[in-house]
C-alpha cells in the first residue's frame, strides 16, 4: 500500500484551487473593517469546534480495542496498538492548551482586537455573534465528520483523513491571513493598527501580541503548529495498514480520501460563506443588518 504523504494529497486535491478560494475571501474581508470583524468572528467560532473535536477522535481511537493489532504477536492484549495510533492525533489536541494560554483565549484576543479597530460596540460585537443557520449547518458536520465511532473501523479511518484534512488546510489558511494582512496590506489598515496602536493583550498574567494567535498556526514563508499537527496525522495515517488485516489496505486509502474530501467539502463552503456575508455587508454599509442572513 503506497505511503501517505502530502504529495499525495496534493496530487489527489486541486490545493491551488483551494487556497483561491480561501485568498479571496480574506482580501474581500480586508477590505473594510467591519467585514474583517464578521470574517474572524466567523472563522474563529467553526475553529473553536475543530479544536474541541480533536480530542473526541482521540478518545474514539484509544476505545476502539483490538481493531488495531500488531499481526505477529499472539496476545491479543500485548498486540493492541490503537493507543499508539490515538497518540499521534493526541499532539494536536495537546497542543490547544499550550502557549500558557488556549487557541481559544488566543483566538478572542485576536477577535477583540480586530473589534477595537472596526470601532464596534458590545452590542454590534454580540448581534455578529448570531450565528446564521448554514454556519450551524457546518458545524454539525463537523462534529459528526470528526469525533469517528468508537469500534467502527471505517468512521475512525475516515475521521483521522477528516483530520488530516484540517491540518494541512489550517497551514494554508493561517499562511495566507499573514501573507495578506501583514504583506499585502503592510503599512496600511489593521497591520498598521496591529504595528502603532494595539497593545499586548493580557491572558492569564502572560502578555501576548493580537497576531500571536495566527502565527502560533502558521505564518508567511514560514511554518507553526498546523504543519507539526498534520505530520503527526500522516504519521498516525502511516500506522494504519500495518495493524489491519491485508483485505483491507485498499479500503483504508479510499477511507482515508473520503474523509480528507468531506473537510474539504466543508472549509471550502466555509469561505464561499463569509465572502457572501462580508460582500453583502460592504455593499449594504450597515454591518449588523448581516447577522439575520
Amino acid at each position: 500500500m503506497e505511503s501517505f504523504s502530502e504529495t499525495l494529497f496534493e496530487q489527489a486535491f486541486d490545493f491551488n484551487e483551494l487556497e483561491q478560494t480561501v485568498a479571496a475571501t480574506i482580501r474581500l474581508a480586508v477590505s473594510n473593517p467591519a467585514s474583517l470583524y464578521l470574517f474572524f468572528q466567523r472563522y474563529t467560532y467553526f475553529n473553536g469546534y475543530v479544536s474541541s473535536m480533536i480530542p473526541r477522535l482521540v478518545s474514539s481511537i484509544a476505545l476502539s480495542r483490538y481493531l488495531f493489532t500488531e499481526p505477529h504477536i499472539p496476545v491479543i492484549e500485548e498486540a493492541d496498538r490503537g493507543m499508539q495510533i490515538a497518540a499521534k492525533v493526541m499532539v494536536a489536541a495537546a497542543d490547544e492548551g499550550a502557549y500558557g494560554a488556549s487557541h481559544r483565549s488566543l483566538a478572542q484576543a485576536t477577535l477583540m482586537t480586530v473589534g477595537n479597530y472596526a470601532g464596534l460596540s458590545p452590542e454590534q460585537r454580540n448581534q455578529f455573534s448570531q450565528i446564521p443557520p448554514w454556519l450551524h449547518q457546518i458545524i454539525n458536520a463537523v462534529i459528526s465528520g470528526y469525533q469517528g465511532t468508537p469500534g467502527d473501523i471505517a468512521s475512525l479511518i475516515q475521521a483521522i483523513g477528516f483530520h488530516s484534512a484540517s491540518e494541512i488546510l489550517g497551514d494554508l489558511e493561517y499562511g495566507l491571513l499573514d501573507k495578506i494582512i501583514r504583506y499585502e496590506n503592510r503599512g496600511s489598515g489593521f497591520d498598521q493598527y496591529l504595528r502603532q496602536e494595539t497593545p499586548r493583550i493580557i491572558i492569564d498574567g502572560h502578555r501576548y501580541d493580537p497576531w500571536c494567535y495566527i502565527l502560533i498556526h502558521s505564518k508567511h514563508e514560514g511554518s507553526g503548529a498546523e504543519i507539526e499537527h498534520f505530520e503527526c496525522a500522516l504519521e498516525a495515517l502511516n500506522m494504519l495498514a500495518p495493524y489491519r488485516p491485508e483485505s483491507e489496505h485498499q479500503k483504508i486509502m479510499a477511507w482515508v480520501l473520503e474523509g480528507f474530501q468531506v473537510f474539504v467539502d466543508l472549509q471550502q463552503c466555509l469561505f464561499r460563506e463569509i465572502y457572501r456575508e462580508c460582500l453583502e455587508l460592504i455593499e449594504t454599509c450597515e454591518p449588523i443588518s448581516m447577522v439575520s442572513v
